[in-house]
């Protein structure tokens, strides 16, 4: 998970980081309206599945699995998670899933990780397309430990490295069946966003997995990525007190995607997502992916209190907070691809 532009030492210090910082709070909502008394919104088309309805309880098992396949920085058991990652996402729908390996250096250490980004395609011969992201590494150091005995122990990850993933894996299939086959969706699952710590600066690792997508989109974009319209990226969207404000590096970069997402929460009664601008903005993987020429929106709840802990437990997680990101990110996507195109 990306830290606040306070700390934006975190993923480098980059300019980029450092310019979002200087944005003011911008982008409030006009003021919430009575939620629909049904939990279905009246969708522009016909959907070939008419009532796609995502499962909290699905997402929140979902987690309990993923648990189980070790996925932090450095583990001797990663490869064979990564690999069942990629199984996930075809059994989930995807038509097309692709690796991307790369090697990532720990600036502190030098110590050289083998990393790979996951791809999943839904319909990959699309003209039009979003992109869902989220990372899927998890934390190889507590650092955010009260008691300094902790600091080089991994954290859990069941909020930062998991929640997301499980609320993509089950998104996949709903969009699959409700999409037609001219509208796409490419599901990314980030390898080394933890890859990095506190005070590197411009030598920081943060954000390996986007870093390294961005910089090979600039030298050969892939096909698809010339349809894709719009990114989602989630982190950390399970905490059972869940706060999700407007992050304003995606009010400035795509303030539309914004405008929409927070709507179609308010609309259907999703009240997690709040309609002002946190103070600070956040240096995290849909910045990278700005870059690489999709404006994306961050969905975060930054002030989780567990934070790179070791209290980063599935026991902190609520399947209300899962269902209202799932069910106003489907919906989301179903408006816009089947809205016309800007």
């Amino acid at each position: 998970m990306a830290w606040a532009a306070e700390h934006a030492t975190k993923h480098g210090g980059r300019a980029i980081a450092l310019s979002l910082v200087l944005m003011g709070a911008g982008c409030r909502l006009p003021p919430p309206d009575e939620p629909e008394p049904s939990p279905r919104v009246t969708l522009p088309y016909a959907p070939r599945d008419p009532s796609p309805a995502f499962s909290g309880e699905a997402a929140l098992d979902r987690v309990r699995a993923l648990m189980l396949h070790p996925r932090t920085l450095g583990d001797a058991a990663r490869e064979r998670s990564i690999e069942a990652l990629a199984r996930m996402l075809a059994d989930a729908g995807a038509q097309q899933v692709e690796r991307q390996p790369f090697v990532a250096i720990e600036a502190s250490t030098g110590r050289s990780y083998a990393l790979v980004n996951l791809f999943g395609h839904l319909h990959p011969q699309a003209p039009r397309r979003v992109v869902l992201a989220t990372h899927f590494d998890t934390r190889p150091w507590a650092d955010q430990e009260p008691d300094p005995m902790l600091h080089e122990q991994p954290v859990p990850g069941a909020n930062d490295g998991t929640s997301g993933v499980a609320v993509l894996l089950e998104l996949l299939p709903l969009l699959a069946a409700a999409l037609p086959p001219d509208v796409g969706v490419t599901v990314i699952l980030f390898d080394g966003e933890e890859l990095g710590r506190p005070g590197e600066g411009e030598r920081g690792g943060y954000c390996a997995g986007s870093r390294h997508f961005a910089a090979e989109a600039a030298r050969q974009p892939p096909a698809w990525l010339r349809g894709a319209e719009a990114g989602i990226v989630l982190d950390m969207v399970g905490d059972r007190d869940l706060h999700l404000p407007i992050e304003p590096g995606s009010a400035k970069h795509a303030p539309a995607l914004v405008q929409r997402l927070w709507t179609v929460a308010r609309r259907r009664g999703h009240a997690q997502f709040q309609d002002h601008e946190r103070e600070l903005a956040i240096l995290d993987d849909h910045v990278l992916l700005t870059q690489a020429g999709v404006p994306s929106v961050l969905i975060i709840d930054h002030e989780y209190d567990a934070w790179h802990t070791r209290r980063d437990t599935i026991d902190r997680l609520s399947s209300e907070s899962l269902f209202a990101v799932g069910d106003t990110v489907l919906h989301t996507v179903l408006e816009l691809l089947t809205s016309p195109k800007p």
